[in-house]
């Protein structure tokens, strides 16, 4: 008797949860958010929309229009929020990891991102897709510190091992250039195979 009300609850969970995630794909094909909103959106308790917050709207607008100068950084942003009074939905000072997200996300310019895929909203966008890409270029240039490599082999990274699908790659000893399989790159020299 206990199993089988134990697979009665489990059931019951189970249909719970599925009409729950069918619920939340319907609101987003429909254009609503369905979670809590960005910095500058307030969710609306009674239209169940997402509404524009007129107080921190202009802030985060600000916000994008200093990072796509170039001469902002993360962290000069973060100051920047501080000083102006930019703070979260839950009132708590915005860090560089939530300002960061925030400059890629694509709610601001009226799309929602759910599982992969983009849809459209209803939802006002805060500012143009012009000005979200000049964003996304200077982040992609930031981002990324440059490798600075000791040799410039010929081919590199070009070829493929057939058995494992490593890299091969080059490394030199003594004045001469070497092939070398990536496993046997990271493992040490006493282990290499014969």
């Amino acid at each position: 008797m206990l199993n089988i009300a134990f697979g009665q609850s489990k059931y019951f969970v189970d249909n719970l949860r599925e009409n729950v995630k069918r619920g939340l794909r319907q609101k987003i094909r429909n254009g609503v958010w369905p979670g809590w909103a960005p910095v500058g959106y307030a969710n609306n308790p009674k239209t169940r929309a997402i509404d524009i917050d007129w107080e921190k709207a202009p802030k985060v607008q600000k916000m994008f229009e200093l990072y796509a100068t170039g001469n902002y950084t993360l962290n000069s942003l973060a100051n920047w929020c501080k000083e102006n009074n930019l703070v979260g939905n839950l009132g708590k000072s915005l860090v560089i990891a939530n300002i960061q997200k925030n400059l890629q996300n694509i709610f601001y310019l009226g799309l929602m991102k759910w599982k992969g895929e983009i849809f459209e909203g209803q939802h006002e966008p805060l500012i143009s897709k012009k000005l979200f890409d000049k964003c996304q270029e200077v982040m992609a240039k930031r981002g990324k510190i440059q490798e600075v490599r000791k040799h410039r082999f010929a081919f590199l990274g070009l070829m493929k091992c057939a058995s494992c699908g490593c890299s091969i790659t080059g490394e030199r000893q003594k004045g001469h250039n070497y092939s070398l399989h990536e496993k046997e790159r990271t493992l040490p020299r006493k282990a290499l195979p014969p």
